[in-house]
């Protein structure tokens, strides 16, 4: 699978397109992008609906699709790792900790925009303020936020925009009801 299907997978976890609209958000041709849609399609991960003139594209609800979302989740926490690997030692305690289950960073550095004094803002789906306290304890700059995932919360809804999963890939998607 190419870095590109991963791309557009990224884009339809966010929002269904068309083609011109992925190929300008991925910043590519239309025709690669339809190449690689149809991959997808192929492969039973992606699926379109006729809207007027044209063909705008989904994810499918199957488990082809949510392997690839996962993939897809683990990829964007790589790339992060590649690019700030600061953030390692932060990211391999939080995957340690046996009792976080679900992890997600966001803000700044979700965003790609942090800048050398940026905080680190991490979601922690618990009630625990001692974990908070361990994980802020790590590095000056976490800023973490606890609280059950409630999709209705503003917090939650901001982290939704944009993340990248630390931990929980699955209950994640469990917890957003995507693949339901």
């Amino acid at each position: 699978m190419s870095q590109i299907c991963y791309n557009i997978i990224k884009q339809l976890l966010k929002n269904k397109n068309h083609i011109r609209g992925l190929a300008k958000l991925l910043n590519t041709n239309q025709m690669t992008v339809l190449r690689k849609i149809n991959e997808l399609y192929e492969q039973n991960i992606v699926d379109y609906k006729v809207e007027g003139k044209n063909k705008v594209f989904f994810l499918k609800k199957t488990l082809e699709a949510k392997q690839f979302a996962c993939i897809t989740e683990l990829n964007k926490l790589f790339y992060l790792l590649e690019k700030y690997p600061k953030l390692r030692l932060i990211i391999d305690r939080i995957k340690k900790h046996p009792e976080i289950k679900l992890a997600i960073l966001f803000g700044s550095y979700a965003k790609d925009l942090a800048k050398k004094h940026s905080d680190i803002d991490i979601y922690i789906e618990t009630r625990d303020k001692k974990i908070k306290q361990e994980v802020e304890a790590i590095n000056s700059k976490i800023n973490v936020k606890i609280g059950i995932y409630d999709k209705k919360n503003l917090l939650i809804k901001e982290v939704e925009k944009d993340h990248i999963i630390i931990k929980g890939v699955e209950e994640y998607f469990e917890k957003n009801e995507f693949f339901d």
